[in-house]
Order: structure tokens, then sequence, then C-alpha cells
């Protein structure tokens, strides 16, 4: 009787151990690689893409911001990158339309571009810790629009 019981008991203590331990969430883990567009922008035939990166600040807004208004500036210069490439020339009267063009991409009042994606490098995944990360693109018509303003 006493043979039984002790095999019921450690039977159940067994099984039991194996419930609790099929039971136990695990919690997502962390991102161990950076995305994909901070290493390389996509490639698209509607859209110019840039990324900004801005690093810790006292305020995670400012640096989130700071990232938008560095992609922004980006993008300008990958407008600029790309109209010289084609050998499209647009003259302003108000001199170099690089600047203005830059200046214009980089103002937070502009409604052109959208922010894709962001993300955040606690532990230093890509590049020093703490770092911020956001991938903004243009419509190339809108660019267009814009670069006829600029006269």
């Amino acid at each position: 009787m006493k043979l039984k019981f002790l095999t019921f008991f450690i039977i159940f203590i067994l099984s039991s151990s194996f419930i609790t331990v099929s039971c136990i969430t695990t919690s997502e883990p962390e991102k161990i690689s950076a995305p994909q567009w901070v290493n390389s922008v996509p490639l698209d035939e509607n859209y110019f893409y840039a990324v900004g990166i801005s690093g810790p600040t006292r305020n995670i807004k400012d640096a989130w911001n700071q990232a938008i208004m560095r992609a922004r500036a980006e993008l300008g210069k990958t407008i600029i990158t790309h109209i010289t490439s084609h050998d499209l020339i647009i003259s302003t009267t108000r001199g170099e339309y690089s600047a203005q063009l830059i200046e214009a991409l980089s103002d937070t009042e502009l409604n052109f571009t959208e922010v894709i994606e962001r993300w955040y490098d606690r532990n230093g995944i890509y590049g020093l810790p703490d770092f911020y990360y956001v991938l903004v693109r243009l419509e190339k018509k809108k660019a267009e629009m814009l670069l006829r303003s600029l006269k």
C-alpha cells in the first residue's frame, strides 16, 4: 500500500510540474536587430525616403522631433541629388534652391512628409544606445510641386 501511494505521489508531483512549466508565459523577446530601413532606405518609384537620427535628450518627444527634422533635411539632400543626377535645372530668383529646399523640408509645418516608422535603439544594437531613428517619405509628385514653388 505504501509503495502504491508513493508511486502515485511521485507521478502526481511530476505531472503537476509539467503542467506548471507549460503554462508559464514568456515575455515577447526584444528585437535583436535593427529594422532594415535603418541600413538601407526603401526604393520606390512614387516616393523619396530618408532616415533621421537623434541621440538621447532630456525629453523623449524632443528626441523624436529632432530625428524627424533631420530626416526631412536628409530628404531634401536626397531630392537634390536626384535632381542633379537627372540634370533637372530649376532656377529661382532668390539664388541657391538647394538651401531653400532643405529649409522647406526641415520646416516643422511641412505637411508633405510622412513619418512611416520609428525605432528606439535602447541597447545599442545598431550604434550607440538610446538613439532614435525615424523613416520619412515624400511623394515624388509633391516634391516636384515644392520645387516649382521655390521660384
